[in-house]
């Protein structure tokens, strides 16, 4: 996720440099030119961005290391940057995926960006919850310490 929340919704242009066909994942360098793309973690033209085969499966075949792709950034809860949206150049979209996709419902995993004050507002409010707690707690504790102690005879 970048800083700029312009940058949701602009497709970056990479190379695809790794890809386990095995377990359908691999990794996007983008391009140079993308230098000027602040995200949490640095410029954009200097990040490994993460790639699953799903992003992809409305593609007529797999990706190759070397392919061309352009995709959006999405960043995880975890703070891993991920290719979504993707499509790889040069390559025709399978029309027999495509004329049966609905829209991503979701599945449990998050697949919507968040910003960065979206999670600093996060924070913030879990942060007030643990102080007002700890106040109660103390303030429970404080009435319940004033009682004289039992002396136990022998």
């Amino acid at each position: 996720m970048a800083l700029d929340t312009g940058m949701k919704n602009q497709m970056l242009k990479g190379v695809l440099s790794h890809w386990n066909d095995d377990k359908g994942f691999g990794f996007i360098r983008p391009a140079a030119s993308h230098a000027d793309m602040i995200t949490l973690h640095g410029p954009a033209s200097e990040l490994d961005i993460s790639i699953h085969i799903s992003v992809l499966k409305h593609m007529s075949r797999r990706p190759k290391v070397g392919d061309t792709i352009f995709f959006l950034i999405e960043t995880k809860l975890d703070s891993k940057l991920n290719a979504i949206q993707a499509h790889i150049e040069g390559v025709e979209a399978n029309t027999d995926n495509v004329q049966g996709h609905k829209p991503y419902l979701g599945n449990g995993n998050s697949k919507i960006p968040i910003s960065s004050s979206a999670v600093i507002a996060r924070l913030f409010i879990i942060a007030v919850l643990l102080s007002g707690g700890s106040l109660i707690y103390q303030m429970f504790t404080d009435t319940n310490t004033s009682a004289k102690p039992i002396s136990v005879l022998h």
